[in-house]
This record gives structure tokens, sequence and C-alpha cells, in this order.
């Protein structure tokens, strides 16, 4: 049975979308999968129409930049999808060590919320680990810039990314409230041993973290159960960087453990 309660990141599917597009959303429908969360969705939009048709698959969030670029092409291709929230997947780690930068991006966040309006859209905001290990006079980079965003911008808190940028999950989250409309929900194995790299400031300018140590959600070091009943509210979103194994059967033992938590 399929759960209208749970996502799909497909780049977690990036390698199987590019050998077999319509084959890998077939596959992650017959999973359980009835709702997903596209990348790429801008050049990939006929093919994601045909899929998402012939497979029952609704898109209410996607990820796309927003930050520094013309959207308008973006915001089209969202409405032929369906996609309700646009969601900026990445803002370099250079930019999140200083607070005129981080003004900078909250500015363009928060007019790619007002052309959003036209389209009937909301924008969000997906984090990194960088975006939570610096801080600006102390406090962490991404409520800091999370202080300058007018409410309709909403966040998209990644619990994996935020574990290996130092924090506890659930703290952060209740600090966030309501604005979290989304989670990521990815695990693994040593994350905090990944390699950060500051500099004399005390920034954080360089993050690896161990991805290939990731393991289907609730097998690792991530408090995920307590993430998603900190912010019941939120949509949680299935997501792998990479996996060692096969990653159908990682997003169907992820799918299934997510399930028995919000059923």
């Amino acid at each position: 049975m399929r759960n209208p309660n749970i996502s799909l990141q497909l780049y977690t599917l990036r390698h199987e979308i590019e050998k077999d597009f319509s084959g890998s959303l077939e596959r992650a429908a017959a999973i359980g999968f009835s709702q997903v969360e596209p990348w790429n969705f801008v050049a990939q939009a006929d093919n994601y129409a045909k899929a998402f048709t012939a497979n029952g698959i609704t898109a209410p969030s996607a990820h796309a930049h927003l930050v520094g670029v013309n959207r308008r092409e973006t915001f089209e291709a969202a409405v032929k999808l369906g996609i309700k929230t646009v969601i900026e997947p990445i803002v370099d780690q250079s930019k999140w060590q200083n607070a005129q930068d981080i003004s900078e991006i909250a500015l363009e966040m928060n007019k790619a919320a007002e052309e959003a309006i036209e389209f009937g859209l909301q924008v969000g905001y997906h984090n990194h680990a960088w975006e939570i290990a610096n801080k600006i006079d102390g406090e962490v980079a991404l409520e800091f810039f999370e202080s300058m965003l007018e409410a309709r911008v909403i966040l998209e808190v990644d619990a994996y990314w935020v574990h290996a940028g130092g924090l506890h999950g659930p703290d952060l989250l209740s600090r966030l409230g309501n604005r979290v409309q989304y989670l990521h929900i990815k695990d693994g194995k040593n994350v905090r041993s990944s390699e950060n790299k500051f500099n004399e400031r005390g920034e954080l300018v360089k993050n690896e973290a161990n991805t290939r140590e990731q393991v289907p959600a609730g097998q690792g070091e991530v408090p995920l159960a307590a993430v998603i009943a900190t912010a019941p509210h939120a949509l949680p979103i299935v997501e792998f960087d990479e996996y060692a194994g096969d990653i159908f059967e990682g997003i169907k033992e992820s799918l299934e453990f997510v399930k028995g938590l919000i059923q």
C-alpha cells in the first residue's frame, strides 16, 4: 500500500534514472511512494510529467536553484508538474561564513518568494552541514538566516546534515517550529567523523561527510524518530546521497521505518 504522507527525493535514484527514467519511477511507485521530490525537473519536465501520470505520482516539492538565477523558467516548469514548493538545494559553503553574505542569500530567497506568488508557489531552503556548523556571533548560521526570511519562505531541514554539523536535530527543530515544512530523512554511521576544516576565524570552509556510510533510515546514528516526532507537521522525505547496497532495497527499508513512526 502506498503512503501519501511520505515522499522520496529523486536525487537518490539519479544513477538509475539516467539509465531508465520511466522504469525507475515505476519501481519507486511499486515500492510504495506516491509522492516524490524531483531534481533537475526543468530540463526533464516532459519526462517527469509522463512518469507522474503513468504511476499516479505527485510532487509537492522539488529542488532547483533560486539564488542568483532567473527563476521564471523554473517556476513555469513547477506549475506544469503540479509542484507547490520549489526549494533551493545548496548555496556554496563559502557564502555561509559571515553575516553579509548570509543576509544576501536571505534577500534573494525573499525576492524569490515574492516572484513565486504570481505562479501560486512557495519557496524554501535546504541545508547542508555548513549552515549548522558555522556561527554568526554565536548563533547557528541557519537560524541567523531564518531570522531574516519573510514568513512565506519555508525551510526543508536535512536531519543527516544537521547531525553532521554537530547539532541535535530535535533541538533545532523545536526552535524553528512551523518554518520547517519538509524533512530530509536519511541516516548514516560515523556521520560526525567527517573531515571538517575550519579557517583561523573558526568558520567551516570544507565538509566531507562519510556519505558512503549512509544506511537505511533507522539503522544509523541520526535520531530520526525524535526528528519526526518533533516536527509532525513536516512532510518526511526519504533520501540517500550514496548507498553501498541495492538502492531500491534501501529506499524500501527507509519507507517501512518512516511508516512505522507516523502510522
